[in-house]
C-alpha cells in the first residue's frame, strides 16, 4: 500500500486517511469489521477514494 500512497508511511496521514474511510464505509452499510476485513489493496484503494470524493462534494 505504501507503494500506491506513500504518505500513509506517516501514521498520522495513515491513521486520519482511515478514519475517513472507517466513517464512509459505515455511512454505506458496511460494518467495522467488514472494513477492517478488507486485503485487496485495490479495494483499499477505492474505499478511500470514493471516502476523498464524498468529503470534497460534501
Amino acid at each position: 500500500m505504501i507503494d500506491a500512497r506513500p504518505d500513509w508511511a506517516d501514521q498520522a496521514i495513515f491513521e486520519d486517511d482511515r478514519t475517513k474511510m472507517l466513517r464512509y464505509g459505515t455511512s454505506i452499510g458496511m460494518t467495522t469489521e467488514e472494513i477492517m476485513g478488507i486485503t485487496n489493496p485495490d479495494v483499499i484503494l477505492g474505499l478511500w477514494t470514493a471516502a476523498v470524493a464524498k468529503d470534497v462534494v460534501a
